[in-house]
């Protein structure tokens, strides 16, 4: 009788938590550079350029977050303008 497997290979999922620091001792730096694998040079932008930084939050779908509509759309007993047919 052929041997069965009794795991099939699949994908493996790990979750990480990672808490950082608020703050680092100076001291400390060059051992994490060490560490670390190597900084990624920063991006340099010529004199043209002009942008902002912005920070994008969740949208929250389950409510209208606070936007009213007019009152003026609001169904009430009064009657409504309707344009007149010529």
């Amino acid at each position: 009788m052929p041997s069965q497997r009794h795991h099939e290979p699949g994908d493996m999922y790990v979750k990480l938590s990672v808490k950082f620091p608020e703050h680092i001792d100076p001291a400390s730096i060059p051992l994490l550079e060490r560490a670390l694998p190597a900084r990624q040079p920063i991006e340099t932008f010529g004199r043209g350029v002009i942008f902002d930084e912005v920070h994008l939050d969740e949208a929250d779908t389950r409510t209208r977050g606070g936007v009213r509509d007019d009152p003026m759309d609001e169904d009430t007993d009064e009657p409504r303008v309707q344009c007149a047919n010529q």
